[in-house]
C-alpha cells in the first residue's frame, strides 16, 4: 500500500511517515500543493494525508483536486489541522477524517484508527442476509448493496432465510460468516420477520449476536418498541432512503466487525494463557482449572470418564545425550501426536516436563486401555529426529455411579505410571480407583 503525505511541518511529516510505515505503507512526502499534484499525477495512492496550511496555499485546494480526480475520488483523505474546532462537515471539500494536531500519541492513535476504518476490508465489506418478498423493493435494495460491494443472500421468505442461517454454522470474523440481517417484518407466509429475528437471537453461539435491521411500512411507535425488544438493532420505514440505509448498514457492520476483533483478541489471549507453547497442548494451569468442571459434568450427566497419565521413558538421557533442542523436538511432536489422537471434547494437557495428562469424556476403562495401547505404539513408531521414544502410561477410569475428583484420578493414573516403569517401561498399566 502507498500513502501520500503533504505536510509542511517537518516533525509532523516524519511522525506521519513513521506511523504509516508501521501500518505497512510505502510513503511519499511533500510540503506544497505543487509537489502534491506532481505526486498525484505520477502515481497511485491508497490514502492521502494533507495539512490545512501548506507552503503555497490552503490544503483544501489540493483536496478539491483529489475530489475531482478520477483516480482519487474514492481515495480516503485525512485532513490535519491545529484548529481543534474544525470538523469535516465545516470544510468546502470532502474529507474522510480530520486529525487535530494535539500530541504525538493522539495523532498516532487517530491515524491507526482511520486506516482500520477506511482501508481494512474488514470494515467496508460484509455478508448480508436479506429477506424481502416485494420484488420491486428487493431489486432496488439489492442493486444498492451489490454496488457498494456487499455479498448478499436474498430470500423471499423467512422460512428459507432461517434454513440458510441455520446451515451456516460459522460466525464472528470468519470471512464466510454473516455480518448483518435485513428483514421485512410483514412477510407473506407462516413465518414473519419478527419470528426470524427471534430465531436468530436463539442461537447460543456467535450467530445469535449479528445486528438486524427491520423494514416495515408501519408507522406505529409501540410496534417499533416491540421490535427493539425482540432483538432488532435498527428500524427503517418504507419508502426507504437509499443513503440512510447504506449509512445504517455501514455503521452496524463496522461495529460488529470491531467487536469481532475484540473477541478474536480475547480468544488469542485465552489461548496464550491456557496453551503450552512448545507442545500446543493445554498447560498445567488450564488442566487444573477445567478438570473439576470436566469431572462434575460426568457425574451430573452420568457418563464415564477416563484418564491417561503419560510419561516419556528415559527423557533425561535424550537431553543429556542429544541436547535440549532435540528434546524440544521430541516434546513438540509428542504434543502434536496427542492433539491429533483425541477428540475435541477430550482434555489433552502437558502436566510438566515430559509428563502429559489426558482426560477422556464418555470413555470407560476398557476403551481407555485400548486407546492407551494404541498411543503407546504410535509414540514408539514416531521416531522424532531418528530416535526411538517409548512411554509408560497409567490408566484409570471413573465409571458411572462412582464419585471421584481429579486428585483421586491423577493419583491412580500416576500409580499406573510408576508400576509400568517398575515393570520395565514401555507399557500400559490400569489402576482402578479406590
Amino acid at each position: 500500500m502507498r500513502a501520500l503525505i503533504i505536510e509542511n511541518n517537518v516533525a509532523y511529516r516524519e511522525l506521519l511517515d513513521h506511523t504509516l510505515a508501521q501500518q505497512g505503507f510505502d510513503t511519499d512526502t511533500g510540503d506544497s500543493i505543487e509537489s502534491a499534484r506532481a505526486y498525484a499525477d505520477s502515481g497511485a495512492y491508497d490514502i492521502v494525508c494533507v495539512n490545512q496550511k501548506l507552503k503555497d496555499g490552503p490544503g483544501a485546494e489540493f483536496v478539491a483536486y483529489c475530489n475531482q480526480h478520477e483516480r482519487y475520488k474514492n481515495t480516503p483523505v485525512l485532513f490535519l489541522t491545529e484548529n481543534t474546532e474544525l470538523l469535516a462537515e465545516d470544510l468546502p471539500v470532502h474529507v474522510d477524517g480530520v486529525i487535530h494536531q494535539l500530541n504525538e500519541h493522539q495523532i498516532e492513535d487517530q491515524i491507526v484508527h482511520f486506516v482500520d476504518l477506511h482501508l481494512d476490508p474488514v470494515f467496508f465489506e460484509g455478508r448480508i442476509l436479506f429477506v424481502e418478498d416485494d420484488d420491486e423493493v428487493a431489486a432496488d435494495i439489492l442493486a444498492q448493496l451489490k454496488e457498494t460491494g456487499y455479498q448478499v443472500s436474498h430470500f423471499k421468505s423467512a422460512e428459507e432465510a432461517c434454513a440458510e442461517y441455520d446451515a451456516v454454522t460459522i460466525y464472528g470474523s470468519h470471512p464466510e460468516a454473516y455480518d448483518l440481517a435485513i428483514t421485512e417484518i410483514n412477510l407473506e407466509g407462516k413465518m414473519k420477520g419478527d419470528e426470524l429475528v427471534a430465531q436468530i437471537r436463539s442461537y447460543e453461539d456467535g450467530r445469535g449476536f449479528i445486528p438486524v435491521i427491520a423494514i416495515t411500512d408501519e408507522d406505529d411507535v409501540q410496534r417499533r418498541i416491540s421490535l427493539y425488544h425482540s432483538g432488532v438493532n435498527d428500524f427503517l420505514q418504507k419508502p426507504i432512503l437509499h443513503e440512510e440505509l447504506m449509512v445504517r448498514i455501514a455503521n452496524l457492520i463496522t461495529n460488529k466487525r470491531l467487536l469481532d476483533k475484540v473477541h478474536d483478541i480475547r480468544r488469542e489471549l485465552f489461548a496464550l494463557a491456557t496453551t503450552d507453547k512448545l507442545t500446543g497442548c493445554h498447560n498445567r494451569h488450564s488442566l487444573m482449572e477445567f478438570s473439576d468442571k470436566f469431572i462434575s459434568q460426568a457425574l451430573r450427566h452420568k457418563y464415564p470418564v477416563s484418564m491417561l497419565v503419560i510419561d516419556l521413558d528415559h527423557f533425561k538421557s535424550v537431553n543429556d545425550n542429544h541436547g535440549h533442542a532435540v528434546g524440544d523436538i521430541v516434546l513438540e511432536l509428542t504434543g502434536k501426536l496427542l492433539n491429533d489422537s483425541f477428540r475435541d471434547g477430550d482434555l489433552v494437557s502437558r502436566y510438566g516436563g515430559e509428563e502429559f495428562v489426558v482426560l477422556m469424556t464418555h470413555c470407560n476403562g476398557e476403551d481407555a486401555q485400548l486407546k492407551a495401547e494404541q498411543l503407546r505404539l504410535a509414540i514408539e513408531d514416531m521416531k522424532p529426529n531418528g530416535l526411538t521414544i517409548t512411554t509408560s502410561i497409567g490408566v484409570t477410569s471413573m465409571e458411572v455411579g462412582a464419585d471421584r475428583d481429579f486428585e483421586a484420578m491423577f493419583h491412580a493414573g500416576d500409580e499406573g505410571v510408576y508400576k509400568a516403569k517398575e515393570n520395565g517401561r514401555n507399557q500400559v498399566v490400569y489402576v482402578a480407583l479406590d
